[in-house]
């Protein structure tokens, strides 16, 4: 079995847990800080109302005590008793008027107005005859220093609240839900092989969710496997046709190229003599002068006839005939360059087209072949045979104009003409004898 790819276990970051933790949290904080509201307001009215029964508790008291002094005008009296009252921690600032509105006695100092205090005011009645009434002012610190220390107790207490619960659910999600789901993470991780098939098993350890999951995967797993390998056999199998399809389709290309190159070369070469035929003679004489008009060069056409052929295939056979025919196409090939054309026109008749090569050249190429088929001594099984060819020549000027193709053709052919007229054996050109086709 092939080895397993191995990936690089990657926790999260922020992960099942944590997000679990964050939202219990943020909905703990809001619950919280909207029942610690609520407790605050109702424990800030308990103070507030403690703070104001005491108030006025004392006030009552204080006036009480007040009574004889007031009654008696015993100034001295009375403000010895609000110099013990303004004393104490709470009351800040206390007055006696009496029943005309007149301050009897005063004690203590009257704060901002802005600063929050208790004021109460009490009747001082003596055998139910008002005698004057008391102003007494409580400060509001203490019971503020008091609602400030519930406040921080309160936040304190849901802050280790908060946090125990926190850590309560950070270990049960850690033990109920990210510890399976992370061991099938790792299970998962990695687990194919090179052929892409599941290998990994999900553990089956409790019968939970977790363990319904894990038996479905294992299930689901099974059956994609078994799936990959009918699929992997299809394609081997639907591969290796389509391979053998090729190999085929490649043969018959290369065998359909070579016969297109064949047949190529049968439509533009003679059987015979492997030189090219008329027709593709023809397409490249127009070529030929059509740059030679375009570039002002000049090119020769040598037309090359053997003598007295008729006389030889009358004498010695057709197939003597054809031993001629292919000596002279040999000795062709040796007398003249690469670069020029070599034709078959028909019967006994040949082509040569020189390309950039003015008349004098074309002339001596034309005399050299002659003289080379003069000197060769052909071995016919009837016995030796030696012959000799006639040639006509002709150019075309670089200063004038280009020729039609079968113009060109006609002035060549009829120095051939004249070749043959001067006892054959020769070469003639069209320009040395002023010859021009009709």
């Amino acid at each position: 079995m092939a080895a397993p790819n191995r990936v690089t276990r990657v926790h999260p970051r922020f992960g099942i847990r944590q997000k679990v933790i964050l939202i219990l949290v943020s909905v703990l904080l809001g619950a919280m800080t909207v029942s610690g509201w609520w407790a605050l307001e109702q424990a800030r009215e308990d103070v507030w109302t403690e703070a104001e029964q005491r108030g006025a508790d004392i006030s009552r008291f204080v006036a009480k005590s007040l009574a004889y002094n007031v009654v008696g005008y015993d100034y001295h009296t009375l403000q010895l008793l609000l110099d013990s009252v303004t004393g104490t921690a709470d009351v800040d600032y206390a007055r006696v008027v009496g029943a005309r509105g007149n301050t009897m006695a005063e004690a203590g100092l009257r704060r901002d107005p802005a600063q929050r205090r208790l004021l109460f005011e009490e009747p001082i009645v003596l055998d139910g005859m008002p005698l004057g009434h008391l102003e007494l002012h409580l400060s509001a610190q203490p019971t503020v220093s008091r609602l400030q220390a519930q406040t921080v107790a309160l936040l304190q207490r849901e802050a280790v609240i908060i946090l125990l619960i926190a850590v309560a659910e950070f270990i049960a999600l850690s033990l109920i839900i990210v510890r399976p789901a992370r061991r099938m993470t790792n299970a998962l991780a990695g687990r194919l092989d090179e052929e892409g098939a599941i290998i990994a098993k999900l553990p089956e350890v409790s019968r939970d969710e977790f363990g319904v999951l894990a038996a479905q995967f294992n299930r689901l797993a099974d059956q994609l496997n078994r799936a990959n390998r009918r699929l992997r056999s299809r394609i081997a199998a639907a591969d290796e046709r389509l391979r053998q399809s090729n190999r085929e389709l490649t043969v018959q290309a290369q065998e359909l190229q070579r016969m297109n190159a064949e047949l190529k070369r049968i439509s533009i070469t003679d059987a015979l003599t492997g030189l090219y035929n008329r027709r593709h003679f023809e397409e490249i004489l127009e070529t030929e002068l059509a740059l030679c008009d375009r570039y002002g060069d000049q090119s020769s056409l040598v037309l090359i006839d053997i003598d007295h052929f008729k006389r030889i295939n009358d004498t010695y056979g057709h197939a003597a005939g054809d031993a001629v025919l292919k000596g002279l196409a040999e000795l062709l090939r040796q007398q003249f360059r690469k670069t020029d054309v070599l034709c078959r026109i028909g019967g006994e008749e040949f082509s040569a087209l020189c390309k950039r090569t003015t008349e004098a050249e074309a002339m001596r190429l034309a005399e050299k072949l002659r003289a080379a088929v003069a000197e060769r001594v052909f071995a016919l099984p009837e016995g030796e045979l030696g012959i000799t060819i006639s040639a006509g020549v002709a150019t075309v000027p670089a200063d004038t104009p280009t020729l039609r193709a079968d113009i060109f053709y006609q002035r060549a052919d009829a120095a051939l003409y004249l070749s043959k007229k001067q006892g054959r054996d020769c070469v003639t050109s069209a320009g040395t004898h002023d010859v021009r086709a009709d």
